[in-house]
């Protein structure tokens, strides 16, 4: 008896050094946003004070003004190769949204889609932008419908790519219906998702990031590190975990009523929101057009952002 109380201590010791060793590899504090905009601030950067948000964007080019909004976990770092290649022939305008990049945290907490379409549309007005295209990534996909739902006679065109806002009730091909383990495994897990705020090992970013990309070899290792740090930057991850606690209607029945050019563009190999949504999207909305792409996951602006900039470059010029 005393020798089985003996090897279950050890067991018992042993599990405990385990977690605790776990627990001080993966412990990650907040990176001041001062190290971050450091290291990310970009000659084209500026901030601007919206409803007490210090919001980053990059403003280049001339003519007339394209607005691009980024996904979850992501940031205008995004749009970077479209936002050069576009900017020789408009003006355009990429964002960190509140909780993401180098914006950080809301200090009210507001991070749900509504909010931001109406925040976007401050920053247009304080920047002196009245008629826009507008392109969004997955939640910024939704972002930018509801901006045109809320002023459709601003919006010239519409951009969606690999967009949120489609799924269905009770149906077989709901938003990432695909059974793997991913990082919205933990955010959805209660106690998970708490640990989460301290203990973010930058293997999920690399996991999260092969999900989203088709061709893997594509990742960089500065690409992992650039999501990894923003994501980390000082109250980011909490304000993660409160965005996905502020589900806002999608408003999707509602796009029967935009007319408003749209292209919808879509990674066919997108493991987050399947390519069955893309054909939601051209159904409802009376005046689309709908390009697959065989070649790219859930992020096509940036997998494949030279044949995806030239098609939203001749979509908004015609």
């Amino acid at each position: 008896m005393k020798k089985f109380f003996r090897v279950l201590g050890i067991i018992i010791l042993s599990i405990i050094g385990i977690l605790l060793i776990t627990i001080f590899s993966f412990y990650k504090s907040d990176i001041p946003a001062s190290e971050n905009r450091e290291k990310y601030i970009t000659d084209e950067s500026k901030f601007i004070e919206i409803d007490n948000n210090s919001i980053h964007y990059r403003k280049m080019g001339k003519g007339f003004p394209v607005l691009l909004i980024h996904g979850s976990f992501s940031s205008l770092h995004t749009w970077e190769i479209w936002q050069k290649q576009l900017s020789e022939h408009f003006t355009t305008i990429s964002v960190d949204l509140p909780g993401h990049g180098l914006t950080g945290p809301n200090p009210q907490a507001k991070y749900d889609t509504d909010y931001y379409a109406h925040l976007l549309w401050e920053l247009m007005d304080k920047l002196g932008h009245d008629s826009i295209a507008i392109a969004g990534n997955s939640m910024g996909g939704q972002v930018a419908y509801k901006m045109a739902l809320e002023n459709t006679n601003r919006v010239e065109k519409l951009i969606l790519l690999n967009s949120s806002g489609a799924s269905l009730k009770n149906d077989s091909s709901k938003f990432r219906d695909d059974n793997k383990f991913s990082v919205f495994t933990l955010i959805n897990h209660p106690i998970f998702a708490q640990l989460m705020t301290k203990l973010t090992p930058k293997f999920l970013f690399e996991m999260s990031l092969e999900q989203v990309y088709y061709d893997k070899s594509k990742i960089s290792k500065d690409r992992i590190q650039l999501y990894y740090d923003l994501m980390l930057q000082e109250g980011n991850r909490k304000a993660t975990l409160q965005r996905f606690k502020q589900r806002a209607a999608s408003d999707f029945e509602r796009l029967k009523e935009l007319e408003i050019p749209t292209l919808i563009l879509w990674g066919k190999h997108d493991n987050w929101i399947p390519v069955s949504h893309a054909y939601r999207f051209d159904r409802i909305l009376p005046n689309s057009k709908l390009k697959i792409y065989e070649n790219a996951g859930h992020i096509p602006m940036e997998e494949i952002p030279n044949q995806t900039a030239t098609d939203v470059l001749n979509f908004i010029m015609e």
